[in-house]
C-alpha cells in the first residue's frame, strides 16, 4: 500500500552548509534506492519534506526523521494512504530544493498536478505557495 507523509520542521541552527549538504546528497540517494519519491525543501531555516512510496517503508523512515537532531519543531502535515505517487515525474523521482529557481519549478508543477486533479494537490500547492512568498 502506498502512502504520504508531509511535515515541516525548523532546521538545528549550527548546521553548517557542508552540513546540509551532506544532509540533501544522504536523503536524496537513499530515498532513490528505496523507491521514495519527493521532495525536501529547505527556506529560511525551514525544513518541508513530502515522501511517498511503501507505507511500511516509510513509517519506519519517519520514525528516523523525528529522532533526527539536524532539525526541531516538527509538525506533521499529512500521513495518509494514497492511490498513486505524483512527484515520481519532479526531477526524476526524490529532489532536495534549496533554491527559490527550483522552489518555483516545483510551484509549477504542483500546478500541474492541481490542474489535473491529483490527489493532495491543493494542499501541497497551498504550503509551497507559502514557503515561496514567506520572508
Amino acid at each position: 500500500m502506498l502512502k504520504t507523509i508531509c511535515y515541516k520542521s525548523q532546521t538545528n541552527p549550527v548546521l553548517t552548509l557542508i552540513d546540509f549538504e551532506a544532509l540533501f546528497n544522504q536523503t536524496q540517494q537513499k530515498n532513490n534506492n528505496n523507491n521514495i519519491t519527493g521532495v525536501l525543501v529547505n527556506k529560511n531555516d525551514i525544513f518541508f519534506q513530502i515522501l511517498e512510496g511503501d507505507s511500511i517503508l516509510l513509517d519506519a523512515v519517519y520514525e528516523k526523521i523525528k529522532k533526527d537532531h539536524r532539525h526541531s519543531k516538527i509538525t506533521e502535515l499529512l500521513n495518509k494512504p494514497i492511490k498513486q505517487v505524483c512527484f515520481k515525474s519532479f526531477d526524476i523521482g526524490y529532489s532536495v530544493i534549496n533554491d527559490t529557481e527550483t522552489l518555483y519549478s516545483l510551484h509549477r508543477f504542483v500546478k500541474t498536478l492541481q490542474d489535473n486533479n491529483i490527489e493532495n494537490s491543493d494542499f501541497f500547492f497551498k504550503i509551497i505557495e507559502s514557503l515561496l512568498y514567506e520572508n
